[in-house]
């Protein structure tokens, strides 16, 4: 295709009456436009300056703003990470797509979307996530020809989340963008402000007091450079730009610290601009949505729509038309989080004009039109009507809801752990729920077990088991306290009290399969490897579709020295999920060391490739670094096998088993000094540990080295 304003390619001579026309038809027709969506997790419009913030300036944002359209009121259909980054990239509710919560549910296969239906005319396709709840192992990332998610790993027992910074987020689309010829569709994750707080210098000095708008300023210094670059390049007058929140922050309103749990307007309501070519500057008062933004997209990128979306476009209330049908349309909504994880009372409810109905055991009606922050519920008595309306509602959206089933990817125990989504998936079994189930009366538990956390992340730790075993005393059927005392117990050392309340969880909630993969987990940690068999097993009678399940099975197996049925479990977590770093690894060491007790090199090699894999998959991947050093010692290439060594301890200084390795291979090289320094470095870290006949193998090797 000849680029738009271009001789073209040479054409038969037509009659000078028709070539004219012909030509001015092809220089008139203009290029599809570019489209970049920016999704800031967990983003308040209230701390933007373009919504009227008098918590601090956002100037790149703001000038996004006064160039297109400012949506006053967005709304997300669910206050979570996942389901609201599905309803926007699929154009559909929770209802049709089925995802409902983190971590434990995955987008259906075969469900089209938003990055596919571009690919299809023509797009290039890029995402880049900033944290795991968008891990491609949810299933986002189909249609995407780049899902660059290179946030590493890490462990949840630091209690803190494995995320980019917005500027590294935004430094690798830039690096995609940079030169970037024809149409292209690029989607910009950041997670900054998302709890824990931790903006850098220099927000974080001047926003002392309020390290969530400090994180909000940050994005903003961040994001400014993606749109200079749109400026720089000159495609800002053919891009089409759609920034909006996944969810809000309730930052303590309605008792609610963070989000997930309510659905008030403090998590429910979201920024939403859109700006590009053909778009006057303007504010639409009306209630829109997320799935909303799929159908205007492809009005603006002059694309059809397809025949699934469940939104309204909103080309027309940005050029002045048909606000209307928007005001009278209800907006569904829920929060499904305490229902799926603990079996409290489901919360669903619909916006309609002025008026939010949420259907609890006590249900809540508000006009947000003089109420905006639900201070006010005018609720009658049982809200029968209001009941029906939703009813109606939730019959016309769900259609046939696509079977999602749950899917806890690779190191999500530990991830989700380290952003307060813990607890296990559950279907609940109970279907009838009175006050007594209701999310306003099971609060002060949510509050109670928030405060143990604190307590801890202050260094008070005591205090927090306390209150954890309180929890766990008052209220049994709540699994996240005995999951928080895991990790506790865990961090500290303290594996049999960690197997022991996991034990007492289990029996109190036998169903609950989180309980007993964690109880299996421990128990191989604690060598308990048969007992650890056996609890696995159980758990996976509950969910085998779970990796991390398949890959603590291979552990349990290998450390019985079953390499065989290892291996099996390890294929089968792979099997879920290719991407998982700590299985790759695994199941590479697996693999080396049934090589060297069959003497089978093709074997090896495979370990290798297994080795290598898990490093394409986390580059940060220590282990890994260290079981391709062993491969290549044992393939001769002592210089290939140093050199993985070193890179594992960089990543991780003290790594044991690469801080000996390094040593032996040292000797391997000649180099007697490097090995007695490596040995040396062994012996004070660890051999307090080692036992007998290894500190006196130790002593020989060094003795070597003299």
């Amino acid at each position: 295709m000849s680029r738009p304003g271009s001789r073209g390619p040479a054409r038969p001579a037509l009659a000078a009456g028709l070539a004219l026309a012909a030509f001015l038809q092809l220089a008139a027709a203009p290029a599809r436009p570019n489209l970049l969506l920016v999704t800031v997790d967990t983003l308040r419009p209230d701390r933007l300056g373009c919504y009227g913030s008098s918590h601090l300036q956002t100037p790149a944002i703001d000038r996004l703003a006064a160039s297109g359209v400012l949506f006053a009121r967005a709304f997300a259909h669910a206050p979570l990470t996942l389901p609201s980054h599905a309803s926007i990239l699929l154009g559909t509710t929770p209802l049709s797509h089925g995802v409902h919560d983190n971590g434990n549910f995955r987008v259906p296969d075969g469900l089209p979307g938003l990055a596919g239906h571009l690919k299809d005319r023509g797009y290039a396709t890029g995402a880049f996530i900033g944290a795991f709840p968008l891990d491609a192992r949810f299933g986002l990332d189909r249609g995407f020809d780049v899902y660059d998610q290179s946030y590493g790993s890490g462990t949840g027992l630091d209690f803190q989340f494995v995320e980019r910074r917005a500027e590294a987020v935004v430094a690798a689309a830039l690096a995609w963008l940079e030169g970037r010829a024809g149409p292209w569709f690029a989607w910009i994750h950041v997670f900054d402000p998302h709890q824990p707080y931790a903006p850098p210098a220099p927000f974080a000095d001047r926003h002392k007091d309020d390290p969530y708008s400090g994180e909000v300023a940050y994005v903003d210094a961040s994001l400014a450079g993606l749109f200079a670059f749109l400026d720089d390049s000159r495609q800002a007058a053919s891009t089409v730009v759609v920034l909006t929140g996944d969810h809000g922050q309730s930052l303590g309103e309605h008792g609610e610290t963070t989000h997930g749990y309510f659905a008030y307007n403090a998590t429910l309501w979201v920024p939403l601009i859109i700006a590009g070519p053909g778009v006057r500057p303007g504010r639409v008062e009306a209630n829109v949505c997320h799935i909303d933004i799929f159908p205007t997209v492809c009005d603006l990128l002059g694309l059809p729509r397809p025949s699934f979306l469940q939104g309204l476009s909103l080309r027309p209330a940005m050029q002045g038309r048909e606000a209307a049908a928007l005001a009278a349309r209800p907006i569904y909504f829920e929060s499904l989080y305490a229902y799926y994880r603990r079996g409290w009372a489901p919360l669903r409810g619909f916006i309609e004009g002025r008026r939010k109905f949420i259907d609890l055991p006590l249900p809540e009606v508000y006009d947000i039109g003089e109420d905006f922050a639900e201070a006010r519920n005018l609720a009658g008595p049982d809200a029968a009507a209001e009941r029906a309306r939703l009813a109606r509602l939730v019959a016309a959206g769900a259609g046939t809801e696509a079977a999602a089933k749950p899917q806890l990817g690779a190191a999500a125990r530990e991830k989700l752990q380290s952003l307060g989504y813990v607890g296990g998936y559950r279907p609940p079994a109970k279907v009838d729920f009175g006050p007594e189930d209701d999310l306003k009366t099971l609060l002060p538990f949510n509050r109670k077990f928030e405060q143990a956390q604190d307590l801890y992340f202050r260094g008070q730790v005591e205090p927090s088991i306390s209150l954890l075993r309180e929890l766990v005393r008052d209220r049994p059927d709540f699994d996240n306290p005995y999951l928080f005392l895991v990790t506790v117990y865990e961090k500290a050392g303290r594996l049999a009290e960690a197997e022991a309340i996991l034990k007492k969880g289990a029996a109190a909630n036998p169903r609950n399969y989180k309980l007993a993969i964690e109880r299996g987990i421990v128990l191989a940690e604690m060598g308990r490897n048969d007992e650890a068999v056996a609890v696995l097993d159980r758990a996976a009678a509950i969910i085998d579709w779970d990796p991390e399940l398949w890959n603590y099975l291979g552990v349990a197996y290998w450390n019985k020295g079953d390499l065989d049925r290892a291996m099996e479990a390890y294929e089968r977590a792979l099997a879920l999920d290719p991407r998982y770093a700590a299985v790759l690894s695994n199941l590479g060491t697996a693999q080396a060391a049934l090589s060297m007790r069959t003497k089978d090199a093709a074997l090896l090699r495979r370990a290798m490739d297994s080795f290598k894999r898990a490093l394409e998959a986390d580059p940060r991947d220590a282990s890994a670094y260290n079981g391709l050093g062993a491969a290549y010692r044992l393939l001769g290439d002592v210089e290939a096998a140093i050199s993985c060594f070193e890179q594992a301890l960089a990543l991780e200084p003290g790594h044991m088993q690469a801080l000996y390795n390094l040593g032996t291979a040292c000797l391997d090289k000649g180099d007697k000094a490097g090995a007695l320094a490596r040995l040396a470095e062994y012996k004070e870290r660890y051999g307090k540990t080692l036992p007998d006949k290894d500190k006196a193998a130790l002593d020989a090797l060094m003795e070597r080295c003299r």
